[in-house]
């Protein structure tokens, strides 16, 4: 307990929870900027939903990382080895809870807010989330939403091995029967589970397609609780490959994802963005005649 009354004590925890080619490295980017802000020196820690793993990951990753880091360091002295640091301690913490506390105790300077980013988290179960609820009482969940199609198909070109368009294409029916897919593209368990676990004043949830705004900056900054700063829009945000999506095979994957649409609209009602409402009348307007499942 005195652990967790020490320096972390008062101070806000926040978690980027989702979703994967979402935004998340451009919020990144601001936060790890902004002076009230200790943003995790790994932006994807990948801690918390892999402690009962019973394989070598993230660890084995995070060792690849480090020899990359050192090699570098090799050959150039001069650069900074805070990021080398932050991979041994992060490698050394294992699945330690506490150790996950002293990895940020030891770094957090004035900052009033710290945290981090790992997209993965958007698939952590209630009993995961339960758990940081209690170690960090407070913590405040950022969710990035970004249309269903848009953002799997994005994810597909950012992870798949191919080497022509039709070479993606035919492998659509294939990425709803991989978990690595399911777990990113189901915002409907991921906020049922948010929602179950954390008072809704403590989380935050945004569109991609907003996203790139001041006024949608400015009021993540007023939920985090700090001072909102002009933000540089034209920063790298991670973008994938572009590769064009016909609007036949677009029509097969919203009738796929047929319920993330329903549920959002369901829950947003009118303040959904225009490319999801797009799909949401391709969707009703093809639902006699929706591909095959």
């Amino acid at each position: 307990m005195a652990e967790k009354l020490a320096i972390l004590k008062g101070r806000t925890f926040f978690l980027g929870v989702g979703a994967q080619k979402a935004g998340t490295t451009w919020l990144s980017f601001y936060l790890r900027d902004h002076p009230e802000v200790f943003f995790s020196p790994i932006k994807e820690m990948h801690f918390w939903g892999t402690r009962s793993r019973e394989d070598n990951w993230p660890i084995s990753m995070f060792r690849k990382k480090l020899k990359a880091r050192e090699a570098e360091l090799a050959a150039d002295p001069n650069r900074p080895a805070k990021a080398a640091v932050a991979l041994r301690d992060r490698i050394k913490m294992g699945r330690d809870v506490g150790a996950y506390r002293r990895f940020f105790r030891r770094r957090v300077g004035d900052e009033q807010v710290f945290g981090e980013i790992t997209p993965a988290y958007c698939a952590l179960d209630r009993d995961e989330l339960e758990l940081i609820r209690r170690e960090y009482p407070t913590t405040k969940i950022i969710f990035l939403l970004r249309n269903p199609t848009d953002r799997l198909w994005s994810q597909m070109r950012f992870s798949e091995k191919f080497e022509t368009l039709e070479e993606l294409e035919a492998k659509i029916d294939g990425v709803f029967d991989k978990p690595l897919y399911r777990e990113r593209y189901d915002y409907v368990s991921a906020m049922r589970n948010l929602r179950a676990v954390f008072p809704a004043e403590n989380l935050h949830f945004a569109f991609y397609e907003d996203l790139f705004t001041q006024d949608a900056i400015d009021r993540l900054c007023h939920f985090l609780g700090i001072t909102p700063l002009p933000a540089e829009f034209d920063r790298s945000r991670n973008v994938s490959v572009k590769m064009p999506l016909s609007p036949a095979l677009r029509t097969k994957m919203i009738h796929k994802l047929a319920h993330q649409y329903t549920y959002m609209r369901d829950l947003y009602a009118g303040a959904l963005p225009d490319s999801w409402l797009a799909d949401l009348e391709i969707l009703e307007e093809t639902q006699g005649s929706a591909p095959e499942r």
